[in-house]
């Protein structure tokens, strides 16, 4: 299956009105809130449009076919966490500052859309489909901006030598285990803190446990 995922998905070539400012971001937001509460079998595009106030005849135009919505839902927010994540770690900053900035974002991200994380993880069983990879591919591109930044800790004595792919697989599944299992009366920044404190305890060099930002790593 050959399907681009980058927002000109729709032809350019079109015929009929210019797109409106903001339609295909609504209805982005209506399939993504439709597709986390029903199975993609039981989703129509009829529910999309009228989630979102479009007619079906401009839903189409912008997405020719349910799969493409769907796809599109998954993989642009996937892409919008990746840029996220480059602002949050672009410029100079402690490492731990930087590890937390990892973690606020990607809670930050799904805070108010809890289902849609369990949503995008729903192709990580797929590997050989096309969502199974591009899937894969996407999340490969969070894991290495998450990695580059534990790999500039370690280089600086304040994180401990560890493989920084697993390293950042680990900080990734603790992010996730948290964002599924909240409670309602969890706020972001508690949850912020205790992530970045059970993560930076059993993952900094002792001189960082005790403060010293300048001691030497110990092996």
């Amino acid at each position: 299956m050959s399907l681009s995922l980058t927002k000109t998905t729709v032809p350019q070539s079109r015929r009929g009105r210019p797109p409106m400012v903001g339609v295909r971001e609504a209805i982005l937001r209506a399939a993504e809130v439709i597709f986390t509460r029903r199975d993609f079998h039981e989703v129509l595009m009829d529910d999309v449009a009228q989630e979102c106030g479009v007619g079906k005849g401009t839903l189409y135009r912008y997405f020719p076919s349910k799969r493409e919505l769907y796809l599109a839902v998954m993989f642009e927010a996937m892409e919008a966490l990746c840029n996220d994540l480059r602002s949050a770690l672009r410029g100079p900053g402690a490492p731990k500052d930087k590890i937390e900035g990892v973690v606020r974002c990607i809670l930050g991200h799904f805070w108010d859309r809890r289902l849609f994380f369990a949503l995008i993880h729903s192709n990580e069983h797929k590997p050989d489909e096309f969502e199974g990879r591009e899937w894969q591919r996407r999340r490969g591109q969070i894991i290495a901006i998450i990695q580059q930044a534990l790999e500039e800790a370690m280089k600086e004595g304040h994180v401990r030598s560890l493989d920084p792919h697993i390293a950042a697989q680990m900080l990734l599944g603790m992010v996730r285990g948290v964002n599924r299992y909240r409670k309602p009366q969890d706020t972001l920044d508690n949850l912020v803190a205790a992530v970045v404190s059970v993560f930076w305890k059993g993952m900094a060099v002792e001189s960082a446990h005790c403060g010293n930002s300048g001691g030497k790593r110990r092996g």
